[in-house]
């Protein structure tokens, strides 16, 4: 496990609250939509509605991701949602909870450039709701597995604020992983 450098901590933090400021600023309307309840919607054509919003705001933020990175010195990276490949093979994780096949929210890294050091920068896991344990889990094992060795973890959560979109940075000080709060006022 690596320990990231005192500018790709700098350099992280500002990519991360300069695209969630362009969430906030160009697509607040995509996450502060009150659902429709018309008559005729079952329960769980409204459940996937949430669902499909949540991806929704995850595209965006990548989107944002993308454009803020070119300008830093992590222009070779590509940004992914829903990456649920390690090269050919499914992308498995070890974490306190056992081993998962997971589909990480947000990924910035390389595809299969592994010349590119680190191969594996960023992971996002974001919610509508609270962070659970077992999205932190997962960050944290895909930063402590040998496969992946993410350099920065982040979690983030939408609309668990009124006020604030909520972020917690995580990374490898040299002795123990950190979290660190990174929260944008809405």
């Amino acid at each position: 496990m690596a320990e990231p450098s005192q500018l790709q901590i700098e350099t992280v933090i500002n990519v991360l609250r300069l695209s969630i400021e362009s969430l906030i600023a160009n697509d607040v309307d995509i996450f502060d939509i009150d659902l429709i309840d018309p008559p005729r919607i079952s329960m769980g054509a409204r459940i996937l509605n949430r669902e499909l919003h949540e991806t929704s705001i995850n595209h965006r933020l990548a989107y944002y991701l993308e454009q803020n990175i070119r300008n830093t010195e992590l222009p070779e990276y590509s940004v992914d949602i829903e990456y649920n490949r390690f090269y050919g093979n499914p992308k498995v994780v070890r974490t306190v909870d056992g081993l998962l096949q997971i589909r990480p929210d947000i990924i910035i890294h390389s595809r299969v450039n592994d010349r590119i050091d680190p191969q594996h920068f960023l992971v996002i896991e974001a919610k509508k709701g609270e962070i659970t344990s077992h999205d932190v889990n997962k960050i944290l094992g895909l930063m402590t597995d040998p496969h992946y060795f993410y350099l920065f973890g982040f979690t983030i959560s939408y609309c668990s604020n009124r006020k604030f979109i909520i972020g917690n940075l995580y990374y490898f000080d040299g002795q123990v992983i950190i979290s660190r709060s990174i929260d944008v006022k809405r």
